[in-house]
C-alpha cells in the first residue's frame, strides 16, 4: 500500500506514517502509539491568573485568552475553559457545542443604525439603544413602566453621542401604533413621529423574527448577567461599554465598544 493509503487507514497523517515507518522499519514487532502529547497538569499558578483575571474581567475563554495575551501570558482558550469549568466559572453550553456557520452582518460607520429594544429583569423594565457598528450602548434606562413616554425620554438622552440616520425596533407598543385591520388610516405613532421630524427612518423588524432585531437581543442577555454580577445595571453598563473587551470588534487589537465607536465614526 502507498504512505497516503495507510494514512487514511490508520487515521492519521501521511507524515506521521512516514515517521512511523522510518522508527519501526529495522524492528520485527512495530507498535503504533496514540498520536498527541500527553496533558500538561494544570498548575496553581495557572489557576491563580485565571481567578484574579475573571474577577477584574467576568468574560469567557476566548475573550480572556486575549487579555492574557496583552498582558504577556500565553495560554489557550481550551486550557482556560477547562481551568474556568474546574474552578465552577464556567459551563457547557449545549447550543454551542454543535459547530455553526457564522454570518455576520453590521454596518461600516457609527450611528448608521441603531437596534433598540425593551426587557424585563429583576421586576424591572429596562430599554437599551444600541449602536449596530460598534455595539457601544447610547442609551440604557429602568423604568416600573414600559411606555412610549419612557422610550422618548431614553432616546433623546442617546442624542448625546450623535444622531443616528436609522433606529430599528420591534412592533412593540412603546415604538409602533396598534394598528387595526378595519382601519384604513392607522395614526402614525409618537415614536415614529418623533424619529421622522429629526429626519431618522424608523424601521420595524420582521414580525416574530426576533434575529432582526439580533444585536439588541444579544446585549440584554450580556447586560443581564453583568447587572447580576455587578450589583448594579449603572455599573454593568460601564462595565460593558468603556472596558470590557468585545470578541466581535477584535481588527487585530482587543477594543471595548466605545473605543470601536470612536474608530468607526464618520471621518
Amino acid at each position: 500500500m502507498g504512505v497516503w493509503t495507510i494514512a487514511q487507514i490508520q487515521d492519521i497523517t501521511k507524515q506521521h506514517a512516514y515517521r512511523v515507518y522510518n522508527k519501526y522499519k529495522n524492528k520485527s514487532e512495530p507498535r503504533l502509539l496514540p498520536c498527541g502529547r500527553k496533558p500538561k497538569e494544570i498548575s496553581e499558578e495557572e489557576v491563580r491568573i485565571v481567578k484574579d483575571t475573571f474577577k477584574e474581567f467576568p468574560v469567557g475563554a476566548c475573550n480572556m485568552q486575549l487579555i492574557l495575551k496583552e498582558r504577556g501570558i500565553n495560554i489557550s482558550h481550551n486550557r482556560l475553559h477547562k481551568i474556568m469549568k474546574q474552578e465552577k466559572l464556567a459551563k457547557e453550553d449545549l447550543k454551542k457545542q454543535r459547530r455553526r456557520k457564522w454570518v455576520r452582518y453590521e454596518r461600516k460607520h457609527s450611528l448608521s443604525l441603531v437596534h433598540t429594544d425593551w426587557f424585563t429583569h429583576k421586576g424591572k423594565e429596562g430599554i437599551v439603544f444600541i449602536d449596530d457598528a460598534s455595539r457601544f450602548l447610547t442609551g440604557c434606562e429602568i423604568f416600573d413602566n414600559a411606555n412610549t413616554d419612557n422610550s422618548l425620554l431614553v432616546f433623546t438622552k442617546s442624542l448625546k453621542y450623535g444622531k443616528p440616520k436609522q433606529v430599528m425596533s420591534d412592533h412593540g407598543t412603546q415604538f409602533v401604533s396598534n394598528e387595526r385591520h378595519w382601519c384604513n388610516n392607522p395614526v402614525e405613532s409618537r415614536f415614529t413621529e418623533h424619529l421622522r421630524e429629526l429626519g431618522i427612518k424608523h424601521i420595524k423588524a420582521r414580525v416574530k423574527h426576533p434575529q432582526s432585531n439580533g444585536k439588541a437581543e444579544r446585549v440584554i442577555g450580556t447586560l443581564k448577567q453583568l447587572w447580576n454580577y455587578f450589583g448594579s445595571l449603572d455599573k454593568a453598563v460601564d462595565y460593558y461599554n468603556y472596558k470590557r473587551p468585545h470578541m466581535s470588534l477584535n481588527n487585530g487589537k482587543l477594543r471595548t465598544p466605545y473605543q470601536a465607536f470612536l474608530d468607526k465614526s464618520r471621518k
